[in-house]
């Protein structure tokens, strides 16, 4: 992968941090942003460790992706063409924030609903392979109208919340 589209994608990637980070500190929720700490953001794909008002704590890894619109899946990145398992495997947060970029939408779930739910509907799962910074990476596609439903009805919590437009995003539209 070449440097300029490293920096390209890992300030994609900064975007969506900043609005979960806004979103945490909206509804009076302690963030501390560990992303680029060597042990606990790079090594262990935790972006956030968070602190709720009730004293508990989270460790957050955040997923912007930017064609959710389009499908209405995530991307579930199990294995990279290198042969490492992808961030479903490799990640020690134990809650996700998966964002759809074009409308704004933070989904949060934990890791554990998410492996439960993938475990229950593996066979009903499409497998697809992308490129994704000039390398192959194979992942699940998990429809999050289908997610929703399926949390609802198995007593699972799903966080959605729909962001809005700060000052710099109108700039940037007009």
């Amino acid at each position: 992968m070449s440097n300029l589209q490293f920096n390209k994608d890992l300030e994609h990637g900064k975007v969506g941090e900043k609005w979960f980070h806004d979103f945490c500190i909206d509804k009076g929720i302690i963030c501390i942003n560990v992303g680029t700490d060597g042990f606990l953001g790079i090594e262990s794909g935790i972006d956030f460790i968070v602190q709720y008002q009730d004293g508990t704590t989270a460790r957050f890894d955040v997923k912007f992706d930017s064609v959710m619109h389009r499908s209405g899946n995530m991307f579930i990145e199990m294995y990279q063409d290198t042969g490492k398992k992808g961030w479903y495997y490799n990640s020690k947060a134990n809650c996700y924030c998966y964002i759809d970029e074009y409308n704004g939408i933070l989904w949060m779930y934990t890791k554990k609903t998410l492996e439960e739910y993938i475990d229950s509907h593996k066979t009903m799962l499409r497998s697809i392979t992308k490129t994704i910074d000039n390398r192959e990476v194979t992942g699940l596609l998990v429809n999050i109208n289908k997610f929703s439903v399926w949390c609802e009805n198995n007593n699972h919590r799903l966080v959605k919340y729909v962001r809005m437009l700060d000052v710099e995003d109108i700039d940037d539209i007009l």
